[in-house]
């Protein structure tokens, strides 16, 4: 799961790993649906010596972590249960070994369970309708009495010990004791896991000694939060493992299984449903990852991280799975394969801890509990007045590390910047003129401020104008940013991909004239990329550039470049050689937007939006020193180009914080206002949106992380921009319906705009279908569509059905 495991995580890992291999085979796991405890205790013991059950107990209680990250361990360990469907009480036995060992009691019954001698199972959910935890505890005298019912919980006919959360007098309470104790009643019910038993167990004035009290009485509330979201991050893991596992066998049966003359994987329609199921596993393995390390860290947001984790795991977990069996067809759903046993996992975990729907809503009320409690909104920083002297960097500074670094850019950002207002974020909404050239001039000053507080091209090499710090300490701003203004059309793609394309195909002499005015807010720069005739077929383009002397001389026309109207700079794809075959005759240039030669015109969109731009070349001359890389060599430079446009916000180069939660235009804010959060559906709607907010941030800093470490290729981009096209658009149709009919009203028109153009999301930037061509075929390895331009000189390939003269 993690890119940035340790090698003792690595080791305790393939450790499991080789066991499970060899003791939870796939032929025994069927054979194990006869066994009336789903696993041989030689098996659980063997795994407890191996320190399954040790990982969240402290050292002086006999445990210990790995690598002092005990979640994370035992995700690790979780995610190994989900790649083999291995069978044994993973999650529940580590859940009441962590409460005995924080509580500090049971010592005898602790030992036991490490040593694998006995089995201990956590009773905690209830029956449906959920409403929390009802069963009741009371004191009466030295003993206590417990009354209620618990289901389901996991191996509870053959557990020795029952940890039991119930209610003392209203108040979170938890008890040990043992599962024979009178009064208690297993119920054996039927699960859909051929190894996991699970039973409904009922408490019927069961009596047991004040002793068996896990903590003070009333006072296990943190304790049983923490326990619910370990047992949730530890759960997605396994439910992530099992996806793993799914996905990499229908990967190998695509290839494998021939149809018509063909492989499986030739199908563009398979090739471009893996590439979902692709962007829906990285997102999971993000997403497990984040959950896991806030629950290790007890950070605050930890609750609302797993929230979303299992609300997305929980859904996509199963529906990939079966989608693996739609790709193998009849023999997928036949019990000899092996595919089912993976879906019967990520099935049986989609309904433990919470159901998606459950964790949807749940996330839901956060957001309109903090609405509730969210106070006016203070006016944005006139001019983003910041008064101070210039940043000049010292030796101390660029060696700063990321937490003082934080803790400095929190203390600036709140004394300096004013609030996030959606309307001042460039986007595609109908404005005047006026007031977007307002807006441009303002971004241009709060980049200024940023630059003359040592705040802007954290990343980038001071000789550059940078501060040349790290990714992580961009990270570290970016977060901190949150909530408050920040010029995003000095953003993107000024510094990413230009700037970015600049220090990794520029010559110096061009980084130092043009990257220390962009990070002043002097210089706004664009893409001339794609063309009239051309779409996603960048390297289609007919733009021509010819030498003349020391210039070029560029004709042709380009489209859809956001703000070109009123930027500066752009950088220009063009075709140096007609005669060379499609990719090896393209040259990248960079050139003055305002200039004779240059017309750029506004393409008024469906919603009035006039962002969108067409620009028309004639006999623009551009000298050869501002030629980016070789000559014919533009491919080359566009493959990387592409590659930093499609991190967008996780570029180590630029500041995009996340929006807000709540703000004026956000689906829990709406609702809000248009009266319809008690409507059925929209809880669920608004806490759709947050959990693909969510998510979708985490899968982008996985995959910027995986890509820096050179751990996933840099192709690897292609699916966070699948996944963040799908998520917009889904997002977009969120707040059109969680509207209701008030969205025709002025104040919500917003949204109805916002719907219409939902699929800008899906094609800008390169089309969603072209980034599932590139997951399937240099991503994973799938055979590439068959080419009528391959190795042809360019000016005989087919465009418009006519071969051009």
């Amino acid at each position: 799961m993690l890119f940035d495991t340790t090698d003792d995580q690595e080791f305790f890992r393939s450790t499991t790993a080789k066991f499970l291999t060899a003791r939870a085979r796939r032929d025994e796991i069927r054979e194990l649906r006869h066994d009336e405890h789903g696993f041989a205790v030689g098996y659980w013991r063997s795994g407890t010596d191996l320190g399954w059950t040790s990982l969240l107990v402290s050292e002086e209680a006999g445990g210990g972590s790995i690598s002092g990250r005990p979640v994370e361990d035992l995700t690790l360990i979780a995610y190994e249960f989900g790649r083999h469907a291995a069978p044994g009480p993973l999650v529940p036995a580590n859940i009441v070994a962590a409460a005995l060992s924080d509580s500090e009691t049971h010592a005898e019954v602790l030992g036991e369970l490490l040593s694998g001698q006995s089995l201990a199972t956590w009773c905690h959910a209830e029956p449906a309708p959920r409403c929390g935890v009802e069963l009741d505890i009371r004191v009466d005298g030295a003993e206590l009495v417990l009354n209620g019912r618990k289901q389901p919980v996991e191996s509870a006919g053959i557990a020795r010990y029952l940890l039991v959360t119930g209610l003392c007098e209203g108040r979170a309470t938890q008890v040990l004791i043992p599962a024979e104790s009178g009064g208690v009643t297993v119920t054996p019910l039927r699960s859909p896991d051929l190894t996991r038993r699970f039973s409904a167990v009922a408490f019927d004035n069961v009596r047991v000694p004040r002793s068996a009290l896990v903590g003070q009485p009333g006072m296990a509330a943190q304790q049983v939060a923490w326990q619910s979201e370990v047992a949730i991050a530890a759960q997605c893991a396994e439910t992530v493992g099992a996806m793993q596992t799914g996905f990499e066998m229908a990967l190998d049966w695509m290839g494998d299984r021939y149809s018509f003359g063909r492989p499986l994987a030739s199908y563009q329609a398979l090739k471009h449903r893996i590439a979902d199921l692709k962007s829906w596993l990285e997102a999971a393995h993000a997403i497990a990852d984040s959950a896991a390390a806030a629950v290790g860290e007890r950070r605050a947001d930890s609750g609302e991280l797993v929230a979303v984790a299992q609300a997305f795991i929980g859904h996509y977990g199963p529906e990939l799975l079966q989608d693996c069996v739609q790709l193998h067809g009849g023999i997928g759903l036949t019990f000899e394969h092996d595919l089912h046993l993976f879906l019967r996992r990520a099935t049986v975990n989609r309904t433990l801890y919470g159901t998606p729907a459950e964790h949807r809503r749940s996330l839901a009320d956060r957001l309109i509990e903090q609405d509730g409690l969210r106070a006016p909104r203070r006016q944005a920083a006139a001019e983003n007045a910041y008064t101070g002297p210039s940043f000049e960097p010292d030796e101390q500074s660029v060696s700063e590390d990321v937490e003082t670094f934080r803790l400095r850019a929190r203390e600036w950002i709140r004394a300096n910047l004013g609030p996030f207002r959606p309307e001042a974020v460039a986007g595609l909404r109908k404005v005047t003129r006026e007031q977007e050239l307002a807006a441009v001039g303002n971004d241009r000053r709060l980049q200024r401020t940023l630059y003359d507080a040592g705040f802007a091209g954290i990343a980038i090499p001071a000789e550059y104008g940078g501060r040349g710090l790290t990714a992580a300490h961009q990270r570290a701003f970016t977060e901190e940013m949150a909530g408050f203004e920040y010029p995003s059309r000095c953003q993107v793609p000024t510094l990413s991909p230009c700037a970015a394309v600049l220090l990794d195909f520029g010559t110096d002499e061009q980084k130092r004239r043009h990257i220390p005015a962009m990070l002043r807010g002097e210089e706004i720069w664009m893409q001339f990329l794609s063309e009239p005739s051309g779409g996603s077929d960048v390297a289609g383009a007919v733009t021509t550039a010819v030498r003349d002397g020391d210039d070029w001389v560029i004709n042709g026309a380009k489209i859809w470049t956001t703000g070109a109207w009123y930027s500066d700079w752009a950088l220009c794809l063009a075709r140096t050689d007609w005669d060379a075959p499609k990719h090896r005759g393209l040259t990248v240039f960079i050139l003055p937007i305002h200039q004779p030669g240059i017309e750029v015109h506004q393409i008024e969109m469906l919603n009035g939006a006039r962002e969108f731009c067409q620009e028309f070349l004639t006999d623009v001359r551009v000298p050869d020193s501002d030629r980016i890389g070789e000559v014919n060599g533009g491919w080359t430079v566009g493959t990387g180009w592409m590659s930093h446009e499609r991190l967008l916000a996780e570029s180590p180069y630029v500041t995009v914080p996340a929006k807000p939660a709540i703000s004026d235009r956000s689906p829990v804010e709406i609702a809000c206002r248009a009266g319809t959060v008690g409507e059925p559906g929209v809880r669920d709607l608004i806490g759709e949106d947050r959990m693909l907010d969510i998510v979708g941030t985490a899968l982008q800093r996985r995959l910027a992380t995986g890509m820096a470490s050179g751990r996933i290729p840099d192709q690897s981009a292609a699916i966070g921009r699948l996944f963040r096209g799908i998520a917009e658009s889904r997002r977009a149709t969120i707040e059109f319906e969680v509207a209701g009919d008030a969205v025709w009203d002025e104040e919500f028109g917003d949204a109805g705009d916002v719907f219409l153009m939902r699929q800008v999301s899906c094609i800008g930037g390169g089309t969603t279908e072209m980034a599932r061509n590139v997951i399937s075929e240099r991503v994973l390895g799938m055979p590439r569509e068959a080419r009528s331009d391959h190795n042809v000189p360019f000016r005989e390939v087919l465009r418009g059905g006519r071969r051009s003269s």
